[in-house]
Formats: C-alpha cells, sequence, structure tokens
C-alpha cells in the first residue's frame, strides 16, 4: 500500500480487498476496547473514594442526583425552628463536581439537618463516612454532627482527619479553610432490624460553611472483640503476700493485675528506686505470668520522692510511670513531691491512663486522660468514695479498675455499670459491658473480662451522639463552650 494513499482510494481498496476491510474491523474495535479500558482506569484514578459507593445504603451519598440550588434528590431538610434555619442546597464546585453545602444564617443560634432515610439490619456491623471541606468555623466538632439515628438507636463520627494525615484533626479557628477532611467510624447496628436515618447536622455558626462530597454508611466486617481480663486486689500486705497474690492473678491469665495504693507498707522515708524490691518484684511476676501489673509505692529519683505508679509489660519492661499529682496529707509533710502531668500508655490491648487516691475527687485528670485516647484508667488508691466511679466512668466513656488498701476492689464499665452488681440500676439504660466477672473473698481478689472494642454511654436514645461521655470529644452541645469560662473563675478565686 502506498504511503500517500489518500482517504478515497483507502475506502474503495477496502470494498474490493476482504481481507484488509476484515483488518480495519479489528482494529476499530481494539481501539474502541482500549479507549473505553482508558476512560474506567481515567476515572478510578479521579475518583480515590469510589469504593464508598460500593454497597451504599444512602441513595445519593455522592450528590450527583438533583437540581443545582436545591436540595439533593433523597434527601430531606429538618429545621424544627425556621427562624434560625441554616441554607442546605445542592452547589457545583470549582472542580465541576456536585457537593451538599450547608452554612450559617448569620446568626450564631443557626441550627438544622438534612437526613436521608436508611434501613439497618438486626446484627450488622457498619461503617459511616463523610469527606468534606470547610471555612469560617469556631470548631469542626462543635459546629458538625454525623450520625445515624434509629428507634433506640443511634452512632456516628466522632474524630476527623484531612485525607493523607495520620493524625485527628484538631480544632480550627474562625476563617481557616481545610480541605480534603475525612470522617470515618465503624460501629455495632441495632440489635433488631430497624428504619433510622442519616443526619448531617451544621449548628451553632453565624458564618461558617460546609462542602459535603461524599457521605456512605456500608456494611462491614465485624469489630474485633479486645477482651481484657482484669485483677484488682483489696487490703494490705508485705512484699511476700503479693508475690503470692500476683502467681494466683498470674494462673488466671489476666491481662493486667492491680496492686493497691503504697502496697508495699511503706513511707516517703523508705522510698525505693524504681529498679528495688518492690518495682522488681512487679516486673519479675510480669514477665513470669506474661501480663502487665502496676501499683504504687514511694519511689527515690535523685534527691526527689514521688508516689509512683509503674506499668510493667508481659515481657517485665517499664511501659511507663505516673506520679501522683494530688498529694494526701501527710505525703507533703512528710517529703513527698506530686507529680506532673497525665501520661497514657499505649499496650497491647489499649491506651491505659492511671490515677492514684486523691487525684479522683477531681474531674479534670480522668477527664484530661479520656481526652488524650485512654480507654482503661488504672486506679490504685488507699480508700475512696466509690459513688464517684460511676460519674468518672460515664462522664468520660472509660473503664475504671481500682484496687485499694482499705475500700472495696471495682471495676466499672464506660456506662458506669459495676462489675458484679446484683441490681443494675435502672436510670442507665443500656446493657452491661462485663462479659464475665468472678470473686475470691479468701485471696482478696476481682477478676473481670472486659470488651474495650465497646463503650457504651448511660442513655439508649442519647447514646454516643447525644449524652455526656467527654472522651467523645465532640459531643458537647454547648453552643459557647465553658471550658475558657471555668479556667477564668478558677483563676479569680486566687486573684480576690
Amino acid at each position: 500500500m502506498a504511503a500517500s494513499i489518500n482517504a478515497i482510494q483507502f475506502e474503495q481498496r477496502a470494498k474490493e480487498e476482504p481481507q484488509l476491510r476484515e483488518f480495519l474491523i479489528a482494529y476499530f474495535l481494539i481501539m474502541l476496547v482500549k479507549e473505553t479500558l482508558m476512560v474506567k482506569i481515567t476515572r478510578a484514578q479521579a475518583s480515590p473514594i469510589n469504593d464508598w459507593d460500593n454497597g451504599n445504603l444512602i441513595a445519593n451519598g455522592d450528590f450527583v442526583r438533583g437540581i443545582v440550588g436545591e436540595i439533593p434528590e433523597g434527601w430531606e431538610i429538618v429545621c424544627p425552628n425556621n427562624a434560625i434555619a441554616p441554607i442546605f442546597k445542592l452547589v457545583r464546585t470549582e472542580d465541576g463536581n456536585s457537593a451538599l453545602m450547608a452554612a450559617g444564617d448569620g446568626r450564631r443560634e443557626c441550627f438544622g439537618y438534612i437526613r436521608h432515610p436508611v434501613h439497618l439490619e438486626a446484627g450488622k456491623t457498619y461503617r459511616l463516612r463523610v469527606r468534606l471541606r470547610y471555612e469560617g468555623m469556631d470548631d469542626l466538632n462543635l459546629n458538625l454532627v454525623h450520625g445515624i439515628f434509629a428507634d433506640g438507636f443511634n452512632d456516628g463520627i466522632f474524630s476527623y482527619q484531612v485525607e493523607g494525615k495520620n493524625n485527628p484533626l484538631a480544632p480550627f479557628g474562625k476563617g481557616d479553610k481545610v480541605e480534603n477532611v475525612i470522617g470515618d467510624n465503624r460501629f455495632p447496628g441495632p440489635e433488631k432490624p430497624t428504619d433510622g436515618e442519616v443526619r448531617l447536622y451544621f449548628r451553632f455558626s453565624a458564618n461558617g460553611k460546609v462542602w459535603w462530597k461524599h457521605v456512605s454508611l456500608q456494611e462491614c466486617e465485624p469489630i474485633p472483640p479486645r477482651l481484657v481480663k482484669i485483677a484488682c486486689s483489696w487490703g494490705t500486705g508485705d512484699l511476700d503476700y503479693w508475690a503470692k497474690w500476683l502467681d494466683i492473678a498470674g494462673e488466671k491469665k489476666v491481662d493486667i493485675a492491680l496492686l493497691p495504693e503504697m502496697f508495699n507498707g511503706k513511707g516517703v522515708k523508705d522510698a525505693e528506686s524504681i529498679d528495688g524490691p518492690s518495682g522488681s518484684l512487679l516486673a519479675q511476676k510480669a514477665r513470669q505470668w506474661k501480663m502487665y501489673v502496676s501499683g504504687t509505692f514511694y519511689e527515690k529519683r535523685g534527691d526527689l520522692v514521688f508516689n509512683t505508679a509503674p506499668l510493667f509489660d508481659r515481657e517485665g519492661k517499664l511501659v511507663g510511670a505516673y506520679d501522683k499529682n494530688q498529694l494526701y496529707d501527710p505525703e507533703e509533710d512528710e517529703g513527698a513531691t506530686p507529680g506532673t502531668g497525665f501520661p497514657v500508655f499505649q499496650t497491647d490491648f489499649g491506651k491505659v491512663g492511671i490515677i492514684i487516691c486523691y487525684d479522683s475527687w477531681f474531674p479534670e485528670p480522668t477527664r484530661l486522660l479520656a481526652y488524650k485516647g485512654a480507654e482503661l484508667i488504672l486506679f490504685p488508691n488507699a480508700g475512696y468514695f466509690t459513688g464517684l466511679m460511676p460519674a468518672r466512668a460515664a462522664d468520660n466513656g472509660v473503664w475504671i479498675a481500682v484496687s485499694s488498701l482499705n475500700s472495696p476492689a471495682g471495676i466499672w464499665d464506660s456506662s458506669g455499670a459495676c462489675a458484679g452488681e446484683e441490681e443494675p440500676n435502672p436510670t442507665r439504660h443500656v446493657v452491661s459491658l462485663i462479659s464475665s466477672f468472678e470473686k475470691n473473698d479468701e485471696k482478696r481478689m476481682l477478676i473481670a473480662t472486659v470488651d474495650l472494642s465497646r463503650r457504651y454511654s448511660p442513655h439508649w436514645w442519647g447514646g454516643p451522639m447525644r449524652s455526656a461521655p467527654g472522651g467523645r470529644r465532640c459531643r458537647q452541645t454547648l453552643m459557647v463552650p465553658i471550658k475558657e469560662e471555668i479556667a477564668n473563675e478558677a483563676r479569680r478565686w486566687w486573684e480576690e
């Protein structure tokens, strides 16, 4: 074939030569398939969240259906008070895609939400995700709420991060523009089939704006349980006694064993180094029985003495130590020094914080540990008010394990339920998350198995989206947070 053949000649030869005609048909079919595949690949590359639509129970979660300037198809606005209703509407973004925009109405009291119906099956696990950008909001965790609401059930998203970054998204100041924010959470669904709705709240922002790019609710694999077997103690004893006690706990195959405050019976004047007799006992038994061990004793560190609670891991290595911040009489008078800070320790079953004795009388230590991510709070003490424990646990959505010299041992779940309680509190509307419990009065040992993968709130309707837990850092519904006012008032006490 001549290189300079024109289109008319090419067409004529194709008619006259069947083989050439068949070749051309095959060639163009191959090119068509190639072009189709390239389009699919390009679309997949341009849509990193295309997996969000696989089995998405929200029919229009990417907001592609609807009229610009109106409400996306399948969604409905709910504004109880039209005088403070935010603006919700479908918009086209700069990249040509659809998004649901919400904006304040110029008033701080602004409140409303948009909802989409969903059906939830019994015994399933669900994953809720949102992808958005926002600007001009005081605090993402205050101004937006993303959750599922159904009869007797709700759950939702509690933390956010910028796509590609591992750190949770911190609150931003007014005027900040934040792109590519992802909210993501997995949770067990209801115990029976139920109809509910996904809600996207916009609230308490006069001039803020948010653009939801994608919302997805999918069934997912069940959340693996994180069963932790905890041994707590009460009463006094010397090192020989506690060595035998730890052996019994080890034989029970506990994950963590907690001794009381000052378990060695020694005061400030008899303080030891961290690798002295008391610390060495804890480390040795932790290593022997492959369990975590903690308890407190007076530790001499340089020329200072602290009431220290070390935490040893299953290999007998020191994970870290907490020094009692709130000393009680006569500790300071005898020469002890208060510690500073409330560290959180990573274990192979979750995050652990520690408070000691008098720390429990103040709400801030437990709340701070919860904000830092602690799931289980160890509370060794010489004596304590048991009535505080349900509040400390439920306020912050944490588990609390208690060993005491002069008071009962105890373990409380995140709703405030106590291990072994004979009559559950009728005002707590959730089941206890303590899966097993045993108490041996002769050995002075209380053992409970708990599941850290679940942290219920005390109220069945409020659930995690609407009730108290301070550890759920975005669930406060105060229009104006009071933390600064509390701090100002505390300073005023000393200035007047």
